[in-house]
C-alpha cells in the first residue's frame, strides 16, 4: 500500500482544477497512518528502539515528490528517501523515529521544518538540503552519522547509480543571489574525495535549532550556510565534529565520554577538560575561548557596529598570532558564505540601513582577507593562507597582487566588479573538480591578466559581462573569438586563435584534439551562380566546406538511430527543430 501510495506523490503535480490537492492531501494521510500502525507489546513498547530490522517500520520512497502539508509527528519509518523532494507547505516530523537512513540530500523545505524530538538510528544526510524557513532539530537524536555539510554523493566508478545521475532532478535552485541550476547536483567518483571535499552543505536561510540534540556519531556541517542564528545549546557530541560557523552558539553544550575523534569548533568555543560534577564525570564542556578573547562571536551579532568590531579585532589576533591567522581567516570566509536575504543587484538606494550596513561589512570582511594575504610594506603578509568561500557571495572582490596557497571559489558568485589581477595561487578552483558542477558566476567585468592559474581553472565560469572579462581559459573564448572575427581578415591567424579556443574550451582528449586539426577558420565561394558572395567561418580544414552547410543538410534527415536509441520519445519535428537552431547559430557566427 505504502509503495503504491508512493508512486503516486511521485508523479507529476497537476491543477487544482481536477480535485488532485484533496488527493495527495489523503494520500499523504494514507502514508501517515500506515507509519503509525507500529504494535506496542510488552516487547515492543511505545518508546523502545527498533532495529534495522523491524518489520512494522515503514519504508517510504517520495524522491523528487512534491508532497501538500504533511505531519509525519510520531509516525515510525524504516528506510526514508525524501531527496529531491519540496516541501512546499507545513513540514512536521516531531518525534518521527527512522530505524534505517533517513536521506532529504537536495530536499527543499519553503516553509518552517520541524524535527523536533525526532530519533534517526542510521545516517541521516542532508547534504545540500535547503531550509528556506526555520528548522527545528531540538531534542533531535542522531545515532548515525549527521550528514549536515557533505557537497556531494560519493559514488564508486562502477556503481550502477552512474547511469541514474543524469536522470536526476533536483528542485530549481531559485535562491537569492545565486544563479546556478547544477549547483545541488554534483557527484564525483569515490576516489576523488573523502569529506572535506564538495559543493556545498545544508542551506539555513533562517533560525535553526539543535539545542538539546545528542549526535552520537560524526555532525558533519562542513560548507553548511547558515544565514541565521545556529542554537547548539545543551547539545551533546560523541563523535568527529566540524562546526567552523560564526553564528553557531554552543552554550552549555558537551563532549560524551564516546569523544574519540577529531573536534573543529567555531572560533570563540573551546572544549574544557574533564571535570567532575557533570552527570556521569566524564564529559567534557564547551565553553568561550579566552585565548582569543576579546573575540567572542561578535560576528555572528545583529549589530552591524558590533561585527565591523569584530573584523576589527579577528584582524589584529592574526597580525599578533601567527599560528591563528588559518582559523582567523575560516571565520571570515565562513561570515562571507552566509546567504543574503536581500537582493544584491538592487541599486544602493533601494537597500535599507540595515542591508546597506550588511554590504558594507562584507566589503570590509573582503578587505581585511585580501590585504593581509597581499604584499605590503605596512604589514607582514599572511602567508600560506586557505580562502574557502565556496558558495560565496562577493561584491567588488579585489584579489590583485594576493598570494595564497589555496582559493576554493566553486559556487562563488561575484557581482561588481572582480579582479584577480597578478594574483597567484598554489591552487585555485572555480568549479567542482571533475565536474562542469558548481562554477562560480561572474555578474560584472572580471580581470585575471598576469594572474597565475591553470590552463583550465576559467573555463566553466559564466561570465554575464562577457566583453568585460580580461581573461583566457574559459568556454566563452570560443564565441568571443568567432564574433571578433568577423572584422578580420587574416585567415591563418584566425585558424590559430580558434584553435586555441577550442582546446581551452575542452579538455584534450585524443577527440578533441583531432576535432582542432579537421578544423580551420578560412573564406569560401559563392554559389556557381554567384561566386562573388563570399562567406567566411568555420569549416572543414582543406576545403570550402562550411560548418554551417553541413548542418543545413542534416535538418531534414531522418534522426539518427543513436540518437533514437537514447531518446526514444523525440519526434522527426523536434530533431529539424534542433539541427535547424544549430544552423542558424553557426551562420550567425560568420561574416559575408
Amino acid at each position: 500500500m505504502a509503495d503504491a501510495v508512493c508512486r503516486y506523490l511521485r508523479g507529476p503535480v497537476v491543477q487544482a482544477a481536477d480535485g488532485s490537492v484533496g488527493l495527495r492531501a489523503a494520500a499523504v494521510a494514507t502514508l501517515t497512518a500506515l507509519a503509525r500502525r507500529h504494535p506496542v507489546t510488552d516487547e515492543v513498547s511505545a518508546g523502545a528502539r527498533c532495529g534495522a530490522d523491524c518489520e512494522y517500520c515503514l519504508d517510504i520512497d517520495l524522491t523528487g515528490a512534491v508532497p501538500p502539508d504533511v505531519d509525519f509527528s510520531g509516525c515510525r519509518f524504516g528506510r526514508a528517501r525524501f531527496a529531491d523532494a519540496h516541501f512546499r507547505g507545513s513540514c512536521v516530523f516531531d518525534g518521527a523515529r527512522f530505524t534505517r537512513e533517513a536521506l532529504f540530500r537536495r530536499a527543499v523545505f519553503d516553509n518552517d521544518a520541524r524535527f523536533a524530538g525526532a530519533r534517526f538510528g542510521e545516517t541521516a544526510v542532508f547534504g545540500r538540503t535547503r531550509f528556506r524557513a526555520a528548522a527545528d532539530f531540538s531534542g533531535a537524536r542522531f545515532q548515525g552519522i549527521a550528514w549536515f555539510g557533505r557537497g556531494e554523493d560519493e559514488l564508486p566508478e562502477d556503481d550502477l547509480t552512474w547511469e541514474q545521475a543524469e536522470a536526476w532532478r533536483p528542485v530549481a535552485w531559485e535562491e537569492l543571489n545565486e544563479d546556478d541550476p547544477l549547483w545541488p547536483l554534483a557527484v564525483l567518483e569515490g576516489d576523488y574525495q573523502d569529506w572535506e571535499e564538495g559543493g556545498d552543505g545544508a542551506r539555513f536561510n533562517g533560525r535553526v535549532s539543535f539545542t538539546h540534540a545528542r549526535f552520537e556519531r560524526a555532525a558533519w556541517f562542513w560548507k553548511a550556510r547558515f544565514g541565521s542564528e545556529a542554537l547548539f545549546k545543551q547539545a551533546v557530541f560523541g563523535g568527529r565534529v566540524h562546526l567552523v560557523q560564526p553564528a553557531a552558539d554552543l552554550t552549555d553544550a558537551r563532549l560524551s565520554e564516546a569523544r574519540t575523534e577529531e573536534q573543529v569548533w567555531p572560533l570563540g568555543w573551546t572544549a574544557a577538560s574533564d571535570t567532575p560534577g557533570t552527570e556521569d564525570g566524564s564529559h567534557a564542556r564547551l565553553i568561550p575561548d579566552g585565548s582569543v578573547a576579546p573575540y567572542h562571536g561578535q560576528l555572528a551579532d545583529r549589530d552591524p557596529d558590533l561585527r565591523l568590531t569584530g573584523l576589527r579585532i579577528l584582524g589584529e589576533l592574526g597580525d599578533a598570532e601567527p599560528e591563528l591567522r588559518q582559523r582567523v581567516v575560516d571565520t571570515i570566509c565562513a561570515y562571507l558564505r552566509v546567504p543574503l536575504a536581500f537582493d544584491i543587484t538592487a541599486g544602493v538606494f533601494a537597500l535599507t540601513p540595515s542591508q546597506f550596513a550588511e554590504v558594507r561589512t562584507r566589503r570590509e570582511a573582503q578587505r581585511l582577507l585580501t590585504d593581509r594575504t597581499r604584499p605590503s610594506a605596512n604589514r607582514p603578509i599572511w602567508e600560506d593562507m586557505h580562502l574557502r568561500l565556496s558558495g560565496a557571495t562577493l561584491i567588488d572582490f579585489d584579489a590583485s597582487g594576493c598570494r595564497l596557497a589555496h582559493g576554493d571559489f566553486t559556487g562563488t558568485q561575484f557581482h561588481g566588479s572582480t579582479t584577480f589581477a597578478g594574483a597567484s595561487f598554489g591552487d585555485v578552483s572555480f568549479s567542482l573538480p571533475y565536474a562542469r558542477d558548481g562554477r562560480a558566476s561572474f555578474h560584472g567585468p572580471a580581470d585575471f591578466s598576469d594572474a597565475r592559474l591553470s590552463r583550465w581553472t576559467l573555463r566553466h565560469c559564466l561570465f554575464h559581462t562577457d566583453d568585460s572579462v580580461r581573461a583566457t581559459g574559459t568556454s566563452q573564448d570560443l564565441v568571443r573569438m568567432l564574433l571578433g572575427a568577423r572584422g578580420t581578415s587574416d585567415s591563418a591567424v584566425l585558424t590559430t586563435r580558434f584553435r586555441e579556443a577550442l582546446r581551452s574550451a575542452g579538455s584534450e582528449t585524443p577527440d578533441n584534439l583531432a576535432c582542432v586539426q579537421r578544423l580551420e577558420y578560412g573564406t569560401v565561394p559563392g554559389p556557381p551562380y554567384a561566386p562573388e558572395r563570399e562567406r567566411s567561418g568555420l569549416k572543414i580544414a582543406g576545403t570550402d566546406l562550411l560548418v554551417s552547410d553541413l548542418a543545413w543538410r542534416i535538418e531534414d534527415t531522418p534522426v539518427p538511430a543513436t540518437v533514437a536509441d537514447d531518446h526514444p520519445g523525440l519526434t522527426a519535428e523536434q530533431w529539424s527543430a534542433a539541427t535547424r537552431v544549430i544552423t542558424f547559430l553557426l551562420g550567425a557566427l560568420e561574416a559575408d
